[in-house]
């Protein structure tokens, strides 16, 4: 004996949803409409009449995962609209449809991912399309000693230009020598008397 069909239809294809149970119940099935949201399909064969605006009814839309989950879905699809759960058995909407190979064929139960290995295999795939930011060792370092090497660089010449101009200036000005002059006197005297206290 047929299994039972349990047929869904959006509210706009109820002239296809006819002609479809006429054809079913001629080859000797047993066939019931969906009533509403939460009927079950227990253990029946869901022939889906899915299209565009069956996308809008979530009544259609939770038949069609309990169905396929269990292997038991057949869509058939009333225009382009794509299927409403991912490798679901489809056929388009034709006068002659080959009803008991559809309804024959087996479809084993989708088996569903454990949550954990389905997240590791998120977090692996992230993973692989960030690249880790790459920084040099020591890279900071040297930037600190290079800019401290050049601060030195300039001070020592700056030093030894001021030394050379000063020079010069000693011996051509008596103005700029005469005080340099009293501060080496001064100096010198001042180093003589702690020398006389030294014991």
């Amino acid at each position: 004996m047929p299994s039972p069909i349990l047929l869904a239809h959006p509210p706009g294809a109820a002239s296809q949803a006819q002609a479809v149970a006429a054809e079913l119940k001629a080859l000797g099935y047993e066939v019931e409409e969906l009533r509403g949201r939460g009927q079950s399909p227990r253990g029946r064969k869901v022939v889906l009449l899915w299209s565009r605006q069956a996308w809008g009814t979530p009544a259609l839309r939770a038949v069609a995962r309990q169905a396929h989950a269990t292997g038991s879905l057949v869509c058939v699809r009333l225009d382009a609209a794509p299927p409403p759960v991912e490798g679901a058995r489809q056929a388009r909407f034709a006068k002659r449809m080959e009803w008991r190979r559809l309804l024959s064929s087996k479809a084993g139960p989708v088996a569903a991912a454990p949550r954990g290995a389905a997240r590791a295999r998120i977090h692996t795939a992230r993973a692989k399309r960030v690249k880790p930011k790459t920084q040099p060792v020591g890279t900071d370092m040297r930037l600190y000693s290079d800019s401290s090497t050049r601060a030195f660089a300039i001070v020592l010449t700056l030093c030894i230009v001021s030394a050379a101009a000063l020079g010069v200036a000693y011996g051509r000005y008596p103005a700029v020598a005469a005080p340099i002059d009293q501060a080496a006197a001064a100096l010198y005297a001042q180093a003589s008397e702690i020398a006389a206290l030294a014991p």
